[in-house]
């Protein structure tokens, strides 16, 4: 397996936590647990772009331009390099791809409590100027777009 393999299926193991955080999960453990699983859901996204670039054995020719055209050019990963950028800085000032501010700000909780453990679900959106985004809905695009790039740009 590649290297970029191995980050892209990173990638799908914290989508997949933020899957569980998201449509219920037993709840073991301080709710900022289940914020910070997001937010390397988001993370290791983004930098899945700079696996490939440093994969050696990745021979597209400008890889680094296709990739950069790719991020640019899809809005879900736009989002996603923003509020990566985000992050790692704790403001997003400059280099914003989108323009439209991303930034988490609202997340609802539910709580079942009754059965042999309390289960959770956390809801997270993703606030910008143009309106809300459900962050697992953008997660889903993220992933999808990258399975269909990994598909047709380098495989």
């Amino acid at each position: 397996m590649k290297k970029y393999e191995e980050q892209f299926e990173r990638v799908k193991r914290w989508y997949n936590r933020f899957f569980e955080i998201t449509f219920g999960m037993a709840h073991k453990r301080n709710t900022e647990f289940y914020q910070d699983e997001v937010y390397a859901f988001f993370i290791n996204c983004y930098h899945l772009k700079d696996w490939i670039i440093n994969e050696k054995s990745v021979k597209n020719k400008n890889k680094k331009q296709k990739l950069e055209d790719f991020i640019n050019n899809n809005e879900c990963m736009s989002l996603c390099a923003d509020i990566c950028n985000g992050l790692k800085h704790l403001e997003l000032s400059r280099n914003i791809r989108t323009g439209i501010q991303p930034e988490f700000k609202d997340r609802k909780f539910e709580l079942e409590l009754g059965g042999a453990e309390a289960k959770i679900v956390v809801k997270y959106n993703i606030i910008t100027s143009k309106g809300n985004k459900d962050a697992f809905l953008l997660a889903t695009d993220c992933k999808e777009k990258w399975e269909e790039f990994i598909k047709n740009e380098i495989k």
